[in-house]
């Protein structure tokens, strides 16, 4: 194929920019053209089928190999080599992670039982279990996708020039105990794909042209849809008071009967007749993926038409129809609660043996929460919209704390929910040194189910989305720590106690007053840190003056004061302790020493890069005062004891209404330190309120 020529230049005429943006429109639509093109049917005969059978295995190849073909290799990933956090969390184990599902979090363990579930064969049912908004849906949802990449090859009337309605594979030309032998020893295929069922459509045909399959069939390579149901069948939940029959195994479609039998014009057809049979979702994912969504919510009757047919690979239609073939993968979703319920019944033994169930909680890695909010937002038409520091963080916190039991026997009860939760992350918080076990440990005595409730995914995201809008009266549209906690609060008290019962509305409102006030404190912290910032003179001096008296000290030299007075050494240290102990400075000593060791340093560094430069065009010897952290976090100390002094900075709803240069611009700097961080002005005019400043 050759390269596209590029789109010609723009040089501001609008008619010239319509044309460039026509070319890429038909770019767009010329590559769906050649999509569906790849995807065209191919028709070949039976014998060039069987001849296809000999060296290309991909044309017999059944429903879960075709699925792992399309989910594709693993990225296999040494977790010894990652960063502690991934180390942490995966045990220095290797990992695999499958491209298509690369826009989940935290399914690496989900993804590789599915894929060992296919690689032994997929037999019988697949339940994924998990609780709302889990991601179950999402994975199926991803395999019907998948499934459509891989063509199969159904049987097609040559007759009437239709496929077959139940997708016949023409394997089951080939079914019958002394043909199969056959099959195998001549043309390679492996006798566990020789077991097709024929259907009635396909025996009325064989009958017809007395078993000359060639005279009755073509093959056709085709491949699923979900579109048009060829492959790929979902079914939603039923009303679990009927058993809706017709929606699963199929129907005769009465607009048919009484129409011209294609096989004997002096016949009509009749009730019974294949021709005149509307085929269920059975039919339709026959080779297929059937997704049975919440599938034990209805009548058990449909289960029980169709369990007996997941062992022999076939089941028998109403109306007479006779023997129709069911080989699919069979993935039904449910929810935990109507997985415990099913389960609980005195007539469930039978399905219960032949289904494999996979796990689907909610994660509980605070990181991967993010991800999935971020994802969520992504989506939604707030995600360009302002958010604070913290915000979505703080609600991961929430979630994933409300998700976690008190373990087996109570073993975890004892320990503070939200260091677990950060040392469940692969993080190693100072503060959990002692008091918590570590991550193995945790994970030894954590419950089964954990995970598997809790406050959902979707609850989440409406909290989320409320935030946004809770300020929507004013035509602000963002998000912050604050925001979020007071719609937080009120989405719990205001819940059904369906969806979260009165203990758990207790549970989760202790979570967010935690939540709250750690919120306030490191709000303070943030504030305090802006405006100390902004007073760059003041700390300055300080710190100039520190490291003035720890040389002084260091090096036993003498100190004077503006008067030209001497300093006493006595009121040197005094004054280097008192600095010292704000800082939380234990050995002031080495303290010192490092302290102007760093200084020296910068100078240092500054006079190399000066070496040479004429005088105009060299760097200041200032070394700043933020430039040594630890001396830094030792200033800030000391502003935060002198909160009131800088209050009016703070409440002023402009520099207009402070009185010196000086404050108006501390003022200026402040809100532009918080701008950085990523704060509107709203938002901070919000923070100052909420702490008490205005």
């Amino acid at each position: 194929m050759s390269a596209e020529k590029p789109a010609p230049e723009a040089h501001g005429n609008d008619s010239v920019n319509d044309n460039t943006k026509g070319k890429a429109g038909s770019s767009i639509l010329q590559r769906l053209k050649t999509q569906k093109e790849h995807q065209e049917p191919e028709v070949i005969s039976v014998d060039q089928w069987i001849d296809r059978c000999k060296t290309d295995p991909s044309a017999y190849e059944n429903f879960a190999e075709r699925l792992l073909k399309a989910i594709g290799e693993p990225e296999t990933i040494d977790t010894k080599l990652s960063d502690l956090q991934t180390r942490l969390v995966h045990g220095g184990k290797k990992i695999t992670q499958y491209a298509p599902f690369k826009d989940m979090y935290d399914v690496e363990d989900v993804i590789s039982q599915l894929v060992r579930y296919l690689e032994n064969g997929a037999q019988g049912m697949l339940v994924l279990r998990g609780p709302v908004g889990s991601g179950k849906t999402e994975i199926a949802t991803i395999i019907e996708k998948l499934m459509e990449k891989v063509p199969f090859y159904v049987l097609k009337c040559k007759t009437t020039g239709k496929i077959s309605p139940f997708n016949d594979s023409p394997l089951c030309l080939l079914s019958g105990e002394e043909l199969a032998k056959d099959a195998s020893a001549e043309l390679g295929i492996p006798m566990r794909y020789l077991k097709e069922a024929k259907s009635a459509w396909v025996t009325k045909r064989l009958d017809h042209f007395k078993g000359d399959a060639n005279a009755a069939f073509d093959v056709v390579k085709i491949y699923p849809s979900r579109e048009r149901q060829i492959g790929i069948a979902k079914l939603d939940p039923q009303d679990p008071k009927t058993a809706d029959m017709s929606a699963l195994i199929g129907s005769v479609d009465r607009t048919l009967v009484g129409e011209e039998d294609p096989f004997n014009p002096d016949e009509t057809l009749k009730e019974g007749d294949p021709d005149a049979y509307k085929p269920g979702v059975f039919s339709r994912s026959h080779g297929g993926v059937f997704h049975a969504a919440e599938f034990f919510r209805n009548n058990p009757a449909l289960l029980n038409a169709f369990l007996e047919s997941v062992t022999t690979g076939y089941f028998t239609g109403n109306s007479g129809i006779g023997m129709l073939p069911m080989n699919q993968l069979i993935i039904i979703t449910s929810n935990d609660p109507v997985w415990k319920q099913f389960k609980q019944a005195n007539d469930s033994d039978a399905a219960r043996n032949r289904i494999e169930i996979i796990d689907v909680p909610y994660t509980l890695r605070l990181s991967e929460e993010l991800k999935i909010y971020e994802k969520l937002l992504a989506k939604s038409k707030h995600g360009e919209k302002p958010v604070a520091p913290g915000t979505k963080e703080l609600l991961a916190e929430f979630s994933v704390v409300s998700r976690q039991k008190d373990g087996i026997g109570a073993a975890l009860k004892p320990y503070d929910p939200f260091l677990r939760a950060r040392i469940m992350n692969g993080e190693t918080p100072d503060a959990a040194e002692g008091k918590i076990p570590p991550l193995h440990e945790i994970r030894a005595k954590t419950d089964p189910d954990e995970g598997m409730d809790g406050f959902t995914i979707r609850d989440a995201e409406r909290v989320l989305l409320r935030t946004f809008n809770a300020r929507a009266k004013e035509k602000i549209q963002e998000a912050d720590t604050i925001l979020l906690l007071e719609t937080l609060r009120d989405f719990i008290t205001k819940a059904n106690t369906e969806d979260i019962s009165e203990d758990e509305k207790k549970r989760f409102r202790g979570y967010v007053d935690t939540l709250a006030e750690r919120n306030r404190q490191e709000l303070e912290k943030k504030i305090n840190a802006a405006i100390i910032d902004a007073d760059d003179g003041t700390c300055q001096r300080i710190f100039d003056e520190y490291l003035e008296y720890a040389d002084a000290w260091v090096n036993e030299k003498d100190l004077f004061s503006e008067t030209g007075e001497p300093i006493d050494m006595t009121k040197v240290e005094r004054h280097l302790q008192s600095f010292e102990k704000r800082a939380g400075i234990t050995n002031g000593e080495q303290f010192r020493q490092s302290a102007l060791a760093s200084i020296n340093s910068e100078i240092a560094r500054i006079a190399k890069k000066n070496r040479g430069k004429p005088r105009d065009q060299q760097e200041e010897v200032l070394v700043r005062w933020d430039s040594f952290e630890p001396v830094a976090r030792a200033i800030r100390a000391q502003y935060e004891v002198d909160q009131d002094s800088r209050r009016h900075i703070l409440s002023a709803k402009s520099s207009a209404d402070l009185r010196t240069d000086e404050e108006k611009r501390q003022h200026t700097r402040f809100h532009k330190n918080m701008h950085t961080q990523g704060y509107t002005d709203t938002m901070i005019a919000r923070m100052l309120h909420h702490l008490n400043y205005t």
